[in-house]
């Protein structure tokens, strides 16, 4: 068969790089190239890079003909830094953890008034294997905090500290936790450890088709908390539990060669400085993962949870996040469309078949389209990677149901 020359220029672009790995092997597979490998694989446009991990825990993947050229490596594990393998990463964190939460308001609810959010870093230590490191920790986030007494977490690593060890390329990492140890918070959150490699599935989604991103690797943490007790300094609680590790907005511009914006930076932006078929495309995947804890207009104006990087060109990326309240890992559909709005179809089925008609009213026929072709091109793919990952049944199972009812409204909204 007669390869395009696209998916030909992949498969020289595999063979010439890495003919000497042992860890990479490439085959035909009908129209696609069947990738099998060990360790961790890397992908990227030019071989120049950038290199980005491929965020599948399977040591299989096919690249279709149809989808750009691609270069491939593969990496031993941890050679391309903590997020250079798809593993289960084994760590343990230690500190004064519950003084940091109870000064953060951890759990405690905002009502109309929040109270002041204290979040300083403070010194942890973290054990990866015979490795012993020095970090400094904090709380993060906003509303997670009023439901989440186990709140998300970010630390980083000094240049001398890191320097040799995996986190020599990845200085801030983020943190998301279990949240809690059972039931829903007042907002809607998942609030137990399924929640963690579920909202990883979301991030790895959102690579594959393309956005630009954080790297992401799932984690099984042992937290030790030092606080002093009653008792005296022989600290606090002990538990392990399911995270999901990603890279801090500042490691993702320097990665693509570019400088992530402040939260005042963002505020201040104007309206018209974002690529009208960028924020089409996400506005799709955020109908895709049922995510409504964002704002993205299309003038630009009123982000929240989006971070912005400004390339070496100056222009703008929007870069979507904080899918923790989505219905992909919540499981729970959170009804925007009005009362009478289809009132026959199935919550989710009504949702994303709304949120489409919302999208494709308020642009251009071919921007709706364009996304709607990049979404297509990569169903199968998403379908693969949704089957193989790791997370729980239930969790898989909505997952594949937010696939099948988003494609389904894709093909009803075409006919």
């Amino acid at each position: 068969m007669k390869y395009p020359p696209v998916f030909l220029a992949s498969l020289i672009g595999v063979s010439a790089l890495d003919a000497g790995t042992p860890a990479l092997e490439i085959a035909r597979d009908g129209t696609r190239a069947r990738i099998t490998f060990s360790g961790a694989l890397q992908a990227a446009e030019t071989v120049a890079g950038p290199w980005i991990s491929v965020s599948n825990p399977v040591s299989l993947q096919f690249w279709e003909a149809t989808e750009p050229a691609r270069f491939f490596r593969a990496l031993t594990p941890n050679e391309g830094g903590i997020f250079g393998d798809s593993s289960v990463v084994s760590w343990t964190l230690s500190g004064p953890l519950q003084t940091h939460f109870n000064l953060a308001f951890a759990g405690s609810p905002d009502g109309f008034f929040p109270p002041v959010r204290v979040k300083p870093y403070f010194d942890c230590t973290l054990k990866l294997g015979p490795l012993t490191l020095p970090v400094s920790l904090r709380v993060r986030g906003n509303s997670s905090l009023q439901e989440c007494p186990f709140p998300k977490l970010k630390f980083k690593v000094s240049k001398e500290q890191r320097a040799g060890t995996p986190f020599a390329g990845a200085r801030e990492i983020k943190i998301g936790t279990h949240c809690a140890d059972g039931g829903r918070g007042n907002i809607g959150r998942l609030r137990d450890e399924r929640a963690t490699y579920r909202e990883a599935l979301a991030y790895e989604t959102m690579t594959l088709l393309g956005f630009v991103g954080p790297q992401v690797r799932r984690a099984r943490i042992d937290f030790h908390d030092t606080s002093p007790t009653n008792n005296g300094l022989d600290g606090g609680w002990q538990l392990e539990r399911n995270a999901v590790i990603l890279e801090d907005i500042e490691v993702v511009a320097e990665r693509v060669g570019g400088r992530a914006l402040s939260d005042e930076e963002i505020t201040a932006l104007r309206p018209g400085i974002f690529n009208v078929q960028l924020l089409v495309d996400l506005q799709f995947l955020h109908a895709l993962l049922g995510n409504w804890d964002y704002s993205l207009a299309l003038d630009g104006s009123g982000v929240q949870n989006t971070d912005v990087i400004e390339l070496a060109d100056q222009s703008l990326v929007p870069v979507a996040g904080d899918f923790d309240l989505a219905s992909w890992v919540t499981g729970e559909i959170r009804l925007i469309a009005p009362r009478e709005y289809h009132p026959e179809l199935p919550a989710l089925d009504r949702q994303v078949r709304y949120e489409l008609d919302q999208i494709r009213q308020r642009n251009s026929a071919n921007s709706y389209l364009s996304a709607s072709n990049r979404f297509a091109a990569k169903r199968t793919a998403m379908e693969l990677q949704t089957a193989s990952a790791l997370l729980d049944e239930p969790g898989r199972t909505n997952a594949q149901q937010h696939l099948l009812i988003f494609f389904k409204t894709l093909a009803q909204g075409s006919e």
